[in-house]
């Protein structure tokens, strides 16, 4: 069984083993208590499902394990991108995956700031030993505005991190993971920097190769 972020009724259907008429049904309860949710992509045709509406079918530990193949799967097809950038950041030291979404609608310019003060904030923090953090902005699919997603190299506990990000970035929900080398989360965060410059890498010992690896993609 193949997880796809968006999937249609059909292939829900098969994976949970449940006719389409109940998925049709369970689908309008839905919208009816949370309309705003971005499960359902109804101007397609067919009707898309996000992934994350199987769990109203199957078990969460049925689940988790779909979801944890299709991670690894894209993971081994990140890995084939030999001579890139995140190809490179793949090999160092991650200690948490980030994900902050704002409470305003703000701009892309706005967001970016808000990383580059945030790691201004964590290098003049008295955390011992190195840090690094690659970030990129990008728009909500479902509403106006920006939020960001970093790794980031920072000794500290998790719980110290959100805090700390939770302080020094502007007021939204910010969600902080152990980095798990499997999920290949430095790819997921640098999948749209080819479209833009909203992207950077910080570090207060960031190698000489490093450095120039960074000038010739900023440049090209």
């Amino acid at each position: 069984m193949k997880l796809n972020t968006w999937m249609t009724s059909k292939e829900i259907a098969s994976i949970a083993n449940v006719h389409m008429r109940t998925i049709e049904r369970r689908r309008n309860t839905i919208l009816l208590e949370n309309p705003d949710i971005n499960w359902f992509k109804m101007e397609s045709k067919p009707y898309l499902y996000h992934k994350n509406f199987l769990e109203e079918f199957i078990s969460p530990e049925v689940f988790g394990l779909l979801d944890r193949n299709r991670q690894l799967s894209n993971t081994i097809k990140c890995m084939h991108r030999t001579g890139s950038l995140e190809q490179h950041l793949s090999f160092l030291k991650w200690d948490y995956f980030v994900t902050i979404s704002y409470k305003d609608a703000l701009s892309s310019k706005m967001c970016f700031s808000a990383m580059s003060e945030l790691y201004e904030k964590i290098e003049a923090y008295s955390f011992s030993g190195d840090c690094r953090m690659f970030f990129t902005t990008e728009p909500f699919s479902n509403r106006k505005g920006y939020h960001n997603h970093l790794v980031l190299k920072m000794d500290a506990n998790q719980n110290t991190v959100s805090e700390f990000v939770k302080k020094y970035s502007p007021v939204g929900i910010v969600d902080v993971q152990p980095y798990d080398y499997e999920l290949a989360g430095v790819f997921y965060t640098a999948k749209d920097k080819h479209k833009n410059d909203e992207w950077d890498l910080l570090g207060n010992n960031l190698s000489s190769e490093g450095k120039e690896l960074l000038r010739n993609y900023k440049t090209a």
